[in-house]
């Protein structure tokens, strides 16, 4: 088991940031993205080995090089870290081509990184297409990686995809395509889910869990907006001190993916909780 942290390439090289890159920033406004304009690149990473962190899920953009990919080997090799795994371009979010996915299993092989998180909703009603199906299980042949289907949260955009947020649906399809799936606790509590029992009913397609805690306020209840979500462990309502107590007694061998909107401090003091549990 490893503890990763999910990134965005363009924190990692900040000359490279996209105009998506800005605006994205700009929207979310989180500590986060503060955390890498206003501290060293070597004083997080420093201080996120130091925590227990092991490596990182990164998110690729559409302009990433060979060069780039290189400077990022660079990067965390100097702190004994690594990339675990690839995280979808946000350039893709609404539709994601079978082109964009071979893509992306390059960029994971360069590194290389065994897992490859893909949006429900970005893949949308091809999930039920057996071509497309065949296709995604010829890349994981091909190039030795696991595709972990992420569970999505409920949005404006995909609420007719009840199939990429509510529960059973979204583990009966991924189940019924035979790949794997990355749980996203923030997005499972969004719709209600239950984290711990998600896990055990489908632990054994589970490959990547995308870690944060969760507290239901106005905003993200009603007008399915981001506030809440995404928090700190132990900052919200999530009961994840279980979670982690279940995945040490079930010996999860997956990663755990921090992917949660904090500064450095919030960061580690998160990453020293999972590591504590799982000792």
């Amino acid at each position: 088991m490893k503890i990763c942290l999910y990134v965005a390439f363009s924190a990692l090289i900040p000359a490279r940031e996209t105009l998506l890159d800005k605006l994205n920033n700009l929207v979310i406004a989180d500590e986060k993205h503060r955390m890498y304009k206003a501290q060293s690149i070597d004083h997080i990473l420093q201080s996120l080995k130091k925590a227990g962190v092991d490596g990182f899920e990164l998110r690729v953009s559409n302009i990433i090089s060979g060069n780039d990919i290189k400077e990022i080997k660079n990067i965390v090799k100097e702190h004994n870290m690594s990339i675990l795994s690839v995280h979808q371009s946000n350039n893709n979010v609404f539709n994601i081509a079978l082109s964009e996915i071979q893509r992306l299993c390059d960029i994971a092989n360069n590194f290389p990184a065994g897992i490859i998180t893909l949006h429900s909703d970005a893949i949308g009603n091809k999930l039920f297409d057996k071509e497309f199906i065949q296709e995604l299980k010829n890349l994981q042949e091909k190039h030795g990686i696991k595709f972990g289907i992420e569970n999505m949260p409920k949005s404006p955009f995909s609420i007719f995809k009840t199939y990429t947020y509510n529960t059973n649906e979204f583990s009966s399809v991924v189940n019924n395509a035979g790949l794997s799936m990355t749980l996203d606790t923030t997005h499972l509590a969004q719709t209600k889910g239950d984290i711990c029992e998600f896990y055990k009913k489908n632990k054994e397609k589970i490959v990547n869990i995308h870690i944060s805690d969760y507290k239901r306020h106005w905003l993200n209840k009603k007008l399915l907006l981001a506030n809440g979500t995404h928090l700190s462990l132990n900052e919200g309502e999530l009961p994840i001190d279980k979670l982690l107590e279940t995945l040490k007694e079930e010996n999860y061998q997956g990663l755990i993916t921090m992917e949660i909107n904090a500064d450095l401090n919030k960061l580690c003091q998160s990453a020293e909780i999972i590591k504590n549990a799982l000792k």
